[in-house]
């Protein structure tokens, strides 16, 4: 290219993110649109990291690795344990068995920080109002506007938009379709307490029928707890499910609580006024458009059900090998080609996508009306379901 490539990355989310901080120092013209402002502390409650998203960023960014695992950042994700309401332990995995490194347990809201330190050119409380082609060799722009002062802003001469501005993306709609979600038939919650009586460490769910109760612990003694219940076909959450009557019997084996899962309920029936209630979906995955100038990254792209917490983690992959893909081409192809750019990533992604969307969707049998806990988890000990596993979180796109 005889002018330097000029990148509009839109959404400062994971993806976003590290597209900008890996190629900010490169010859390339690179800037980010974000709608939110730039210290999020109300931003989502917790999640957990898989091992995959670590090893790719060790690659790529190794100082941010290091400081997403510092003490009081993040706790280490060493195993998965999974078992019923009344306290009975089906399976207990190390993650080490199937990973080549622990994953991490952090805030959204510390995520978010230690994400955006350092980056320049991102134009936060701004909007996109309008983009499209021309009809230049940098065929794309931007019309934004700031939603503190209103004032619009117009960029030109971009080569290339990247949509990483989550499920409902404007880019994504603007560009190549707006994607139908599947849903799994089952309502999932969130909810950050305190961790009192300290009861709650590692990563570990709890069933009852198609139930379910995760938690984990994270730095600030705090309990991340996500529920989920099975809903009818009409997908409607009833108003008679968010109340405390109900959630209490909703995981209430025979025998009655274990002391970790009494605490857990009774923590989401105290705090109910604070739960997003949402419904388990995932979208088809889509990542350039038809001219080539377009890609979709993370939820964007491929948004999909957390049951295996691919969904952060996948976008952590995404915005690493686009980082690893630009600076290959920077490095051995001066005058490169955009829509082969696009296409090049395409096809790297397109498989390994494919394969977590759908062990993702297929982890998710034991979150279904009529599910058997037991039978279900005692299959995920079984070889079929580790191999998986190890693929899952080894098998990391290669960037060197």
């Amino acid at each position: 290219m005889s002018k330097p490539l000029r990148i509009a990355v839109i959404g400062a989310g994971v993806a976003g993110c590290l597209i900008v901080r890996g190629l900010q120092q490169l010859e390339v013209e690179i800037f980010c649109i974000e709608k939110g402002p730039e210290e999020n502390l109300l931003a989502g409650t917790g999640l957990n990291v898989g091992p995959n998203a670590l090893k790719i960023l060790q690659q790529i960014d190794p100082e941010l690795a290091a400081a997403l695992q510092t003490a009081g950042t993040s706790l280490p994700w060493n195993s998965w344990k999974a078992g019923l309401t009344d306290g009975r332990v089906i399976f207990d995995l190390p993650l080490l068995q199937v990973a080549d490194n622990p994953g991490i347990r952090i805030r959204w809201s510390q995520l978010y920080r230690q994400l955006r330190s350092h980056l320049t050119n991102v134009y936060y409380n701004t909007t996109v109002v309008e983009m499209g082609y021309t009809h230049s060799s940098a065929p794309l722009y931007l019309v934004v506007e700031d939603q503190v002062t209103g004032e619009r802003h117009q960029f030109h001469e971009i080569d290339l938009i990247l949509g990483c501005d989550g499920r409902y993306s404007q880019v994504r709609q603007t560009f190549i379709d707006t994607p139908q979600p599947a849903h799994l038939g089952t309502c999932i919650y969130r909810l950050l307490v305190p961790n009192t009586p300290q009861l709650i460490d590692d990563y570990q769910q709890w069933f009852h029928n198609g139930s379910r109760l995760l938690a984990f612990s994270i730095p600030g003694d705090e309990v991340y707890i996500a529920g989920s219940f099975p809903i009818a076909a009409d997908l409607v959450i009833p108003e008679i499910a968010k109340s405390p009557d109900f959630l209490w019997q909703c995981y209430k084996p025979q025998q009655g609580y274990s002391q970790v899962c009494e605490f857990l309920v009774t923590a989401i029936c105290e705090n109910i006024e604070q739960i997003h209630w949402a419904r388990i979906q995932e979208i088809p995955p889509a990542f350039g458009d038809a001219r080539g100038h377009i890609l979709c990254l993370g939820d964007s792209s491929h948004a999909m059900f957390p049951t295996l917490g691919q969904g952060a983690t996948q976008a952590f992959e995404d915005g690493c090998f686009f980082v690893a893909q630009v600076r290959r081409y920077l490095a051995h192809q001066r005058n490169f080609s955009v829509p082969a750019l696009v296409e090049s990533f395409t096809a790297t992604r397109r498989d390994r996508i494919k394969f977590v969307q759908q062990f993702s969707r297929d982890a998710s049998d034991s979150l279904l009306a009529g599910s058997n806990p037991i039978t279900e988890l005692q299959a995920k000990t079984q070889n079929s379901f580790l191999e998986k596993l190890r693929r899952l979180y080894r098998d990391t796109p290669n960037c060197d």
